[in-house]
C-alpha cells in the first residue's frame, strides 16, 4: 500500500475474531494491535469498521440483546485502539444486510421476512447510536458509519411518487437515524399502515462525526410493480437482469441509455455526484467504490482499463463535488486486493492487486500504478478538469 502512494486503509475489526464466544480473546487483540502499528509506521491511517456482516455464534440482530453485546463490543475496541484510530464506523451497509438478510433472502440468515427486516433494521439503528453517544462520552472524535445508497430516479415522469418512496425504504430509512434521530415521516406511515412499525426503545438523537457513502450503480423506479420478485445477477453474464420489486408499490427497471457491468450494474459517475450533494454540513468520505470484473494474468500484468475509465468518472464526480463546497475527506476503492464475495465467490474481482488463488501472490493491476500518479499529482487528470 505504500509503495503504491495509500495514505488510508478501510478495513474492519472481525467481532468474532476478538470475541469468539462472549470473553475477548487476547490472540485477536493482538492480529490488529500488529496490523495498526503496521499501517502507522507507513503513514496509512487506517479507517475502522466495527461491523461488517460477521456475529459471533449463536447471535442474530432479531434478539434486542445484541446491541447491548455491540455497544460492550465496541467500547471494548475504543479502548484498546482508540489511541491508533482515528477514524472509525459502527457498522457497513446496514440496509444491503437488511435487504438481503431478511427480504430477498441471498444472504444469511437467508430469510424473507419484512417483519423481521425492520425490526431488525431499528436493532442495527438503536446499535449505531448508542456505540456513537459512547464514543463522544469517552472524550473520541472521528465516529461515521458506511452506507450503501443508490440514486434514485422516476423511470419516467409519472413515477416521481414511485421514485421518492424507494429511495425512502432503500436510503432515507437510514440516512434520517443517521443525521436527525428519527425515521422518516412518509416511510414510518407506511409500515404503520402495513403493520409493520419496529417496536423497542427510541433512536440517539447524537450525531456522526462524517457520513460514508458506499455507491455502486443508480435505481430507475416506476409505479408499475405488479407483484413482489428479487433477483441478483450472480453469473457475471451481462444478459442476466437483476430484479427488485415489491407489488403495489415500485419495481427497478433498466435504463435503456445506461452502459452495464457484466453482473447488470448501471456504470454511472453522475449517480455518485447527486449522492454527495447533500452533505453541505458534515464531512464525508467515499467509502466504497468501484468495478468487479472477470480478470486473468497474462505475462505477469492485468490490463484493466476499464476499471480505470470507472474509477477515473468517478474521481471526476468528487472533483464536482468537492468544487460545489462539499466536504469530501477520502475516497476508498473497493477493493485493496480481490477479495471473497458474499453470493458471488471469487470470480468477481474488484481489486488492485490481483490475488493468485493458488499462491497468494498479490499483482498490482495496471490500475493500481495508474491510482499511484493520481494520489501523486492530487487530481484526476494532469490538466485539470
Amino acid at each position: 500500500m505504500a509503495r503504491l502512494g495509500h495514505t488510508g486503509y478501510r478495513m474492519s475489526i472481525c467481532w468474532p475474531r476478538v470475541q469468539p464466544d462472549g470473553q475477548w480473546s487476547e490472540a485477536g487483540l493482538a492480529f490488529y494491535d500488529r496490523l495498526f502499528d503496521a499501517l502507522l509506521a507507513v503513514g496509512i491511517q487506517p479507517n475502522v469498521t466495527l461491523y461488517h456482516w460477521d456475529l459471533p455464534a449463536g447471535m442474530t440482530w432479531e434478539d434486542p440483546s445484541t446491541v447491548d453485546r455491540f455497544v460492550s463490543y465496541a467500547t471494548g475496541c475504543f479502548e484498546r485502539y482508540g489511541d491508533r484510530v482515528r477514524l472509525w464506523s459502527t457498522l457497513n451497509e446496514p440496509g444491503w444486510s437488511t435487504l438481503n438478510g431478511y427480504v430477498t433472502g441471498l444472504h444469511p440468515p437467508l430469510k424473507q421476512d419484512w417483519r423481521a427486516a425492520i425490526q431488525v433494521s431499528h436493532h442495527l439503528m438503536l446499535a449505531h447510536g448508542r456505540v456513537v453517544e459512547r464514543f463522544h462520552s469517552l472524550g473520541l472524535k472521528g465516529i461515521g458509519i458506511a452506507l450503501n445508497l443508490s440514486a434514485v430516479r422516476p423511470a419516467t415522469p409519472a413515477d416521481e411518487a414511485a421514485a421518492v418512496q424507494a429511495d425512502g425504504i432503500l436510503n432515507r430509512w437510514f440516512i434520517e437515524p443517521v443525521l436527525r434521530g428519527r425515521y422518516p415521516e412518509d416511510i414510518s406511515a407506511l409500515y404503520r399502515q402495513c403493520g409493520l412499525l419496529p417496536t423497542g426503545d427510541s433512536l440517539s438523537g447524537d450525531r456522526v462525526d462524517w457520513v460514508g457513502v458506499n455507491y455502486y450503480y443508480p435505481h430507475h423506479a416506476t409505479a408499475d410493480a405488479p407483484e413482489t420478485s428479487f433477483h441478483l445477477n450472480t453469473s457475471g453474464e451481462a444478459a442476466e437482469a437483476c430484479d427488485f420489486a415489491i407489488e403495489g408499490q415500485f419495481r427497478m427497471v433498466r435504463n435503456p441509455r445506461g452502459r452495464y457491468s457484466d453482473w447488470a450494474w448501471e456504470i454511472d459517475a453522475d449517480g455518485l455526484y447527486e449522492l454527495l450533494l447533500p452533505y453541505r454540513d458534515i464531512p464525508v468520505y467515499v467509502t466504497e467504490n468501484g468495478l468487479g470484473r472477470r480478470e486473468h494474468l497474462a505475462n505477469g500484468e492485468v490490463d484493466d482499463q476499464e476499471r480505470i475509465d470507472f474509477v477515473r468518472d468517478h474521481l471526476r464526480a468528487v472533483e464536482r463535488a468537492l468544487a460545489a463546497g462539499i466536504d469530501v475527506r477520502g475516497y476508498y476503492m473497493w477493493s485493496l486486493m480481490d477479495n471473497f464475495s458474499w453470493i458471488n465467490g471469487y470470480k468477481k474481482r474488484y481489486g488492485f492487486l490481483y490475488v493468485d488463488r493458488e499462491t497468494l501472490e498479490r499483482t498490482p493491476k495496471k490500475s493500481a500504478w495508474w491510482f499511484r500518479d493520481v494520489i501523486r499529482r492530487g487530481q484526476v487528470d494532469a490538466g485539470g478538469l
